[in-house]
């Protein structure tokens, strides 16, 4: 650069020639408009393809948000079925919970009568009851007795019932012990 300028200040080249910077002349520059048309067009067409580009992404966007909505919505169904499942194994638990209760109360109440009759009369209801049914107001009679620390009058009822039967109670009256206690290792 310093030898061009030196060449140029000694008159032995022309740099202004060469060089279009360096000249006192502004550039020329078509003022045509065919030239101005072009950049309008030139524009417009990146303008069309940033549009083209813009509404392409809308369309992706678009697409995607769909597909959420739907997984959103399985996953809306699937969060109400569960819910569904939930409450009415909670109304049936409930219902279970309730007729346990009642049917303690319903043994307790039973055993507390058959406690306080003569044991004949007691002997000619029990004939009656299903095995299961008699089974539960003995052993609750058993714990009764315990409870209050009096003697259990289910031994002396047994002898007064048929034998065949007494045995088979007595069977799963044991059964019954047996898986109401915990196990002591």
């Amino acid at each position: 650069a310093v030898f061009l300028y030196l060449l140029d200040t000694w008159n032995i080249i022309n740099a202004r020639r060469y060089i279009p910077f360096l000249s006192d002349q502004p550039p020329i520059v078509s003022d045509t408009t065919d030239s101005i048309h072009r950049l309008e067009e030139e524009r417009r067409r990146l303008d069309e393809e940033r549009l083209a580009e813009l509404e392409l992404q809308l369309k992706e966007i678009e697409a995607r948000l769909t597909e959420e909505k739907g997984s959103l919505e399985e996953k809306q169904k699937e969060y109400e079925e569960l819910k569904q499942g939930l409450l009415e194994e909670k109304k049936r638990y409930e219902e279970r919970r309730n007729a346990d209760a009642q049917k303690e109360k319903m043994i307790a109440e039973m055993a507390q009568r058959l406690n306080n009759m003569p044991p004949t009369d007691a002997v000619a209801i029990l004939t009656g009851w299903s095995d299961a049914d008699i089974v539960d107001v003995f052993l609750r009679m058993e714990r009764n007795a315990e409870a209050e620390g009096t003697t259990s009058i289910v031994p002396y009822l047994l002898t007064k019932m048929p034998r065949d039967r007494a045995s088979i109670i007595t069977s799963q009256m044991m059964d019954e012990e047996a898986r109401l206690k915990p196990v002591i290792e």
